[in-house]
């Protein structure tokens, strides 16, 4: 990893991220069965003790063979901050803000633990003759909370937090406040690497319905080069379009007063 280009990047001391998703899509494993879950779980259980199954990603519905349909697995931290996902064709580890856990551990940390836990998984490929991992896509997602009263009492102040969303509030204008807003702007990665998709919507934080604008950003793809050096590279990339990205993004003044930008003026 290229720690001076991690130094680059714009820097926040109270960034408004609650999860981050680091994830491999890859050919599907032969022979690959439901008792081989479990045997994996063994190998990370004391860290990740609880386990959960999900509906499978990737797949429609009526393409499944129910005779063969194998679940993804969540297996989850006693504190809940961290969880493994998995299914035949797919790993994916999330860090996850709770109600009184940690902050954000930031990007080297996570990405760290990820690529410790794909090694784990290769390891138990090699051990029980499922073959080799052959990478196909890989994810990086970040969820962002930004909470009413953090920088924006209302939908009219959305100009000065996502300015190329912006609603110019006007005594001349027959529309009153929108009560809703959302959008999505997507950008290619460079060298055919893939995407990026920047979602804003609205909702509510479970605990206490305080109001608050999600904004999304995920980077999806790989490129032509499909092997494990091509995937921490992209892994790189996609970071730090992730992180400029959501710079660009959002205005100067919520970064520099809430978010506490580093390098900001």
């Amino acid at each position: 990893m290229n720690e001076a280009k991690l130094i680059s990047l714009p820097a926040f001391e109270n960034p408004p991220v609650i999860e981050v998703v680091c994830g491999i899509v890859f050919e599907a494993i032969k022979g690959f069965r439901a008792h081989h879950l479990g045997l994996f779980w063994q190998m990370v259980r004391d860290e990740f003790p609880d386990c959960e199954h999900a509906i499978r990603l990737g797949f429609p519905k009526e393409q499944l063979d129910l005779a063969n349909y194998l679940p993804r697995v969540w297996f989850i931290s006693e504190d809940k901050h961290r969880l493994i996902q998995l299914q035949d064709n797919r790993l994916l580890f999330n860090w996850r803000k709770t109600e009184t856990g940690e902050d954000y551990p930031h990007y080297i940390i996570i990405i760290k633990a990820f690529s410790d836990y794909l090694g784990i998984f290769q390891k138990f490929l090699k051990e029980k003759a499922l073959g080799t991992l052959n990478p196909e896509s890989c994810e990086l997602t970040y969820i962002n909370h930004i909470l009413k009263g953090w920088g924006w009492e209302s939908l009219s102040d959305i100009n000065s937090i996502f300015p190329d969303f912006a609603w110019n509030s006007t005594s001349e204008r027959f529309l009153p406040e929108p009560l809703q807003v959302s959008g999505q702007i997507r950008f290619s990665l460079p060298d055919d690497k893939g995407n990026l998709s920047l979602t804003l919507q609205q909702g509510e934080r479970k605990s206490d319905k305080v109001p608050i604008l999600i904004l999304n950003n995920s980077a999806q793809g790989l490129g032509a080069n499909k092997s494990l050096k091509a995937v921490w590279e992209w892994f790189e990339v996609a970071h730090e379009w992730i992180v400029r990205g959501f710079a660009d993004l959002t205005g100067p003044k919520i970064q520099r007063d809430v978010w506490r930008r580093r390098d900001a003026k």
